[in-house]
């Protein structure tokens, strides 16, 4: 499986600028190759340093793809650009994470009328979506990891295709896409969110084989960071709406 984002004809040349998070997120990008010969910045420990670049692929029929493998080759017809490099520390991808995740600032105002809106189409409760899309990216749209997941919700290339994601980079698109997906895990395993959950990382597959949580480190940590964003995000989105005062009023 490539690292790969597919889109149609007609869709944008250029990703937007993104304003990267401080805290989990440490993030740089530049238009040259600068960034992916440049030293790796100074870690805290537990966390992980994650470079590399995004290219756009053109296809001779017009469709576009966008990814972090390098292209080994341009086919007749078919055009490569690199759009960027890129380079983040991720405390928040390492299973051995020093972050308090019971006092870690939530993010109550970011992407508010696309995550409301997929939670209403898809039935999935808006403090799990955005407490997955902390414990996948800390908010950061443009998140790439190592084994190609991209974006809000880290959604692999096949995952995003299936669920209608034309463009993974995009914020509207790559949350309900992935409010899709925890849909139909929910309803497979008959609404228990840490199934869900523990599908969502590791897969629907391996959550069958061991009829539960996978016993795997990163599975099992993931679990329960989301558990506990989960419960955080929850009270205290009950705790704004109580007082009729829009989040971002409040500064939230």
């Amino acid at each position: 499986m490539t690292s790969a984002v597919v889109v149609g004809p007609g869709e944008p040349e250029a990703l937007p600028p993104v304003t990267a998070p401080k805290g989990t997120w440490d993030y740089r990008e530049s238009a040259s190759q600068d960034l992916t010969a440049s030293a790796a910045p100074v870690a805290p420990k537990g966390s992980r340093v994650l470079r590399g670049a995004v290219y756009r692929i053109t296809r001779p029929d017009g469709g576009v793809e966008y990814t972090n493998i390098p292209p080994g080759g341009s086919a007749k017809g078919q055009s490569i650009k690199m759009l960027f490099t890129y380079i983040a520390t991720c405390a928040a991808c390492d299973v051995h994470s020093r972050i308090d995740w019971n006092s870690v600032a939530l993010n109550l105002t970011s992407y508010g009328d696309a995550i409301r809106a997929a939670s209403s189409e898809y039935g999935v409760d808006e403090a799990l979506l955005r407490a997955v899309i902390h414990a996948e990216s800390a908010f950061n749209p443009r998140a790439l990891s190592v084994a190609g997941a991209q974006g809000l919700m880290q959604l692999i290339p096949g995952t995003a295709r299936d669920m209608g994601v034309l463009d993974a980079f995009d914020a509207g698109q790559n949350i309900r896409g992935g409010a899709r997906y925890l849909a139909l895990l929910l309803r497979n395993f008959n609404g228990n969110e840490r199934l869900a959950a523990a599908a969502y990382n590791a897969g629907p597959g391996a959550v069958q084989k061991y009829n539960g949580v996978p016993p795997y480190d990163e599975t099992q940590v993931y679990v329960e960071r989301v558990g506990v964003l989960r419960k955080r995000y929850a009270e205290t989105l009950k705790q704004h709406a109580s007082t009729g005062v829009p989040l971002a009023d409040r500064g939230a």
